[in-house]
């Protein structure tokens, strides 16, 4: 079989949806052929001759980029069956099936899309699979979309090899003027949590998947080969197998004591392993990146986040204390947030120092309800809750007070413009608090509403710190 395995959008970094499969399916004899079109063009010719076209969606965006090239794909190859694979597939499987794709795969990918190869192959001159039921976990146009497979599986080291060079993606910014080229690794998959925002939950439904321990290091020695100085681990979050993940970074470090790595690790399980929050310092981390998503325990009630206010500001405490530096991420415009608390999440910024912590892009998010989205069927979320857009894949949602869908169109603009123009987090940040403030003075107060935004930034006493010393990665768009 001739198999080409695309990419869209990874954030910055090797797509491991390619590189993982890829190396099952040549354990096969496989043909395969990897290409990520975030910086590298489409090979028209192995899709020309392709026999599957798997489409990796990670993501929303790339999903949404994924269908504009199944459209491609099928002018190309209107005889390939396309797959489109990955967290997002299963979700969408409703809009994708039939239009764009002739079957999806959620959850664990691998062995699915291992077996659909094989079932391809075995009625290569018979009618198309996608008349049939396929495989288990392979969800077809005329058969029962089902459930996402999560079954254990063994892992095969991912094939590098087929990617393009670390070069061509995010590097660290080390603080002090150096940049080191960035591997990325999963040490687990899925979640043992299931914060009502967050996509794996309805996939994964607070389970979590490990990926072998000999895997993931032998991964990272080939990532050091091909010339990586900083691995980042891309679990959703790091300490789910709070053992698994500190065995692999201790190992690492005995090995290779000069490897600094970042790690994505919840609120939650930073308070309760905060005994641990050292040995990630001497392992060699340089950032954790922790989705906490809002500063308001209202918004962070109805997220079902498993935080609040002030075990943010606990952990930040924490994480200082271990020499560490926290990255945090928001979802700064929800149907809860009013204008007052948006500045009040500006003034928490200012005022714990961390404006060279947050990317820009985080105080535009809006939050994202995709189709099967366990936000749904929810009091908080219903009530502001439209229709289902094909389109953008997402449903659709006002905010009671007009003026925040406003300021969140304009400060996505602000943002997309600065990052264009190369400017930095402090100056950006400066932006924002301007455009806060003349909305805030556009509009009267809402009958019944208070608001004191100037107050909630005079609050904050503290001038962020114009030196440099915050790692980062150079990928902006990250969350």
């Amino acid at each position: 079989m001739r198999v080409v395995l695309l990419s869209t959008y990874e954030l910055g970094h090797q797509p491991l949806g390619l590189a993982r499969p890829a190396a099952q399916l040549i354990q096969d004899q496989h043909e395969v052929v990897c290409a990520d079109l975030s910086v590298e063009k489409l090979p028209e010719e192995a899709v020309h001759g392709a026999d599957l076209v798997g489409i990796s969606v990670p993501m929303h965006t790339a999903t949404r980029l994924g269908v504009r090239l199944a459209e491609r794909v099928r002018a190309l190859n209107p005889h390939a069956h396309v797959c489109f694979y990955g967290l997002y597939a299963s979700l969408n499987a409703e809009s994708l099936l039939g239009r764009h794709a002739d079957s999806v795969i959620g959850g664990e990918y691998e062995t699915p899309l291992r077996d659909l190869v094989r079932a391809l192959a075995a009625a290569a001159g018979q009618p198309s699979l996608v008349t049939t039921p396929g495989p288990v976990g392979v969800a077809t146009a005329h058969g029962d979309i089902g459930s996402p497979f999560l079954g254990r599986q063994v892992f095969a080291l991912p094939r590098r090899d087929l990617l393009p060079a670390l070069d061509r993606y995010a590097h660290l910014d080390d603080g002090h003027g150096r940049q080191k080229l960035a591997g990325y690794v999963e040490a687990s998959r899925g979640c043992a949590h299931r914060c009502l925002h967050c996509p794996i939950t309805p996939v994964y439904s607070g389970r979590l998947r490990i990926v072998q321990a000999d895997v993931v290091i032998e991964d990272v020695r080939q990532l050091v080969r091909l010339g990586a100085e900083h691995i980042t681990f891309g679990d959703p979050d790091f300490f789910n197998g709070v053992k698994h993940s500190l065995r692999i970074v201790e190992a690492l470090h005995q090995e290779y004591p000069g490897l600094t790595y970042d790690a994505t690790i919840k609120v939650e399980h930073l308070l309760e392993h905060r005994a641990l929050l050292s040995r990630l310092k001497d392992t060699g981390c340089v950032f954790i990146v922790s989705a906490v998503e809002a500063v308001d325990d209202t918004i962070l009630g109805h997220l079902e986040k498993g935080h609040t206010a002030a075990h943010v500001e606990a952990a930040l405490d924490l994480v200082t204390a271990a020499g560490l530096v926290m990255r945090p991420t928001f979802v700064a415009f929800t149907p809860w947030t009013t204008l007052e608390g948006y500045w009040q999440l500006l003034a928490f910024i200012e005022r714990r120092r961390l404006i060279r912590h947050v990317e820009p892009v985080q105080l535009a998010i809006r939050l994202l309800v995709p189709r099967g989205s366990s936000l749904i069927g929810t009091t908080a979320m219903d009530a502001y809750l439209g229709a289902f857009d094909e389109t953008t894949l997402t449903y659709t949602w006002r905010h009671p007070d007009p003026r925040m869908d406003e300021l969140q169109v304009r400060m996505a603009g602000l943002v997309e413009e600065a990052a264009r123009a190369g400017d930095d987090a402090v100056g950006t940040f400066s932006r924002i608090k301007s455009l806060a403030k003349t909305q805030s003075s556009r509009f009267k107060p809402q009958r019944g509403v208070v608001e004191r935004p100037r107050n909630a930034l005079r609050a904050s006493r503290v001038r962020p710190s114009l030196a440099s010393g915050v790692p980062r990665l150079t990928e902006p768009w990250f969350c």
